[in-house]
């Protein structure tokens, strides 16, 4: 069974996605991670630096991409991102990583790279949650689940605050609004695969919930679908 969770940042996908493939036995899958992965590829290997700004045509990036040694596997219940012998992990949640990932995810090379890796990951798990922005329209569209988290800006921010200010970050909140909003218009109107609900996916406003109750009502639905799967015909 494939859960495809999309939304935009802020709207509490990371925790809730978490906690419910844990309550299901499911693993977790962070496509957000992936292009984060990417991203920090591009500032960091050798060849690839600045590549996401210059943006080279779509067949050469491609073959770039390719050619680097950036793997994801599944583990332990959740991805992990290695470059090399080294695991990526806390160098990839950075609010620079996370900008430079909205401008890579706009490139289809890139896109159509880490959507391959993604199917790859999904057919190698007997259930996946899955978190993305575009999960359930392009990546997923045969999942059982899809759901579509949002929330008010407000909101949102005050989560991403509170998630920079736990890790020592120094940000302010005004500075976190203006970067939601420049994500939300670059996601929503990128050319490749945008951020939309899917037209069979259950909307879901969190504005006003705990992220208890997200999970509830998803685990809730999720368990639905899974005795209707599994009931002898």
């Amino acid at each position: 069974m494939i859960i495809a969770i999309d939304g935009p940042a802020g709207a509490g996908k990371s925790t809730v996605c978490k906690i419910l493939a844990n309550r299901l036995g499911f693993v977790y899958l962070d496509t957000g991670a992936m292009y984060r992965a990417v991203a920090w590829a591009f500032q960091t290997a050798p060849g690839l630096a600045g590549g996401a700004q210059t943006a080279p045509d779509d067949e050469r990036l491609g073959q770039t991409l390719a050619g680097i040694d950036l793997r994801f596997a599944l583990e332990d219940d959740m991805l992990r991102i290695f470059y090399g012998q080294r695991t990526l992990s806390e160098e990839l949640r950075s609010p620079e990583i996370t900008q430079a990932a909205s401008r890579i995810s706009r490139l289809p090379a890139v896109r159509e790279f880490l959507v391959a890796w993604q199917r790859k990951l999904a057919a190698e798990g007997p259930g996946i949650v899955a978190e993305g922005r575009d999960t359930a329209t392009v990546v997923f569209p045969q999942a059982e689940l899809k759901v579509y988290l949002t929330a008010d800006l407000a909101t949102r921010a005050a989560r991403r605050c509170a998630e920079y200010a736990a890790k020592g970050l120094d940000i302010t909140r005004e500075q976190i609004e203006l970067l939601i909003r420049e994500r939300d218009e670059a996601d929503s109107r990128r050319d490749h695969s945008p951020m939309r609900p899917a037209k069979t996916a259950f909307l879901l406003d969190t504005s006003g919930l705990s992220i208890e109750q997200v999970v509830d009502r998803l685990a809730e639905k999720a368990q639905q679908l899974l005795q209707t799967v599994r009931r002898p015909m």
